[in-house]
């Protein structure tokens, strides 16, 4: 559990925080054209970092949904795998998150990639941070967690795997990739790795995102982009920011974060 490490442990101070955040993404919002995104780019790190970011793409979803698929990546050099629970609640704050077992255990059973292990998701904060939002926003909706790392072969499994077991139930499925962009020691690296990973997302070609090695999400985002309510959308960038704006310590790495949304042309 990261409560008190990546957010705070106090369920007021943390509604309040999420609360302040949702509201400065609706403001500017509504002051733009909103369009029902297909899925959401948000950021993992702690609330001070990129909690404001993460409202922008949360905010986007004024609709009810029924469970919430998080797609977040698991950074194990050489590893070729998508993690699911064995957990069937996650603790957050402001309540309990459950996790949608029927779903989870289809998954494993649709393809060998993946596995039900608990210890890379209690290694990992990246579907955590997204859950007081998630609580917030869809109290009643369930969890679909899923770590991924590897290649194009894996983005491509594990999209086709969840296309065929939810089926369409992705109209009422909310999806979550849950990733940074680039980060580096050296600001200028980091920006333009940045770039180039915003770059491969607008061009809408998920296997140009896959072999963005330089980014620890490049799975997640591309495993995003293959699901098939998905591929094919435009990319909208909300948000953006790095980690500098935090005075963190000379020696951490520039990490930069943004908002975004993927949608069809005729969405409103």
């Amino acid at each position: 559990m990261v409560a008190g490490i990546f957010y705070s442990d106090d369920e007021v101070l943390l509604e309040k925080t999420i609360e302040d955040s949702l509201a400065t993404a609706r403001k500017t919002m509504y002051e733009t054209n909103h369009i029902r995104p297909n899925a959401i780019l948000s950021p993992h790190a702690a609330f001070d970092y990129s909690g404001i970011i993460q409202a922008a793409a949360w905010a986007q979803v004024d609709e009810p949904v029924d469970r919430v698929l998080i797609l977040a990546p698991f950074r194990q050099n050489g590893e070729s795998a998508a993690y699911l629970p064995e957990s069937e609640i996650f603790q957050t704050p402001l309540g309990d998150v459950h996790v949608d077992a029927e779903v989870c255990s289809e998954l494993e059973s649709c393809n060998t990639l993946f596995a039900t292990n608990d210890i890379p998701h209690l290694e990992c904060h990246a579907i955590e941070v997204q859950l007081p939002f998630m609580r917030r926003l869809f109290p009643e909706a369930l969890l679909v967690p899923i770590l991924v790392c590897g290649d194009a072969r894996v983005v491509s499994a594990l999209a086709r795997a969840i296309d065929l077991v939810l089926g369409e139930a992705m109209d009422t499925t909310l999806v979550v990739a849950s990733s940074n962009l680039a980060s580096s020691l050296v600001s200028k690296i980091a920006e333009r790795s940045s770039e180039d990973l915003l770059a491969s997302i607008y061009s809408g070609d998920w296997r140009n995102v896959s072999a963005t090695h330089n980014s620890g999400g490049s799975a997640a985002i591309a495993s995003t982009m293959a699901l098939g309510n998905v591929e094919g959308s435009r990319f909208r960038l909300l948000s953006r920011i790095d980690s500098t704006h935090h005075k963190a310590p000379i020696n951490e790495k520039i990490v930069h974060y943004c908002a975004g949304i993927w949608f069809k042309e005729n969405a409103s």
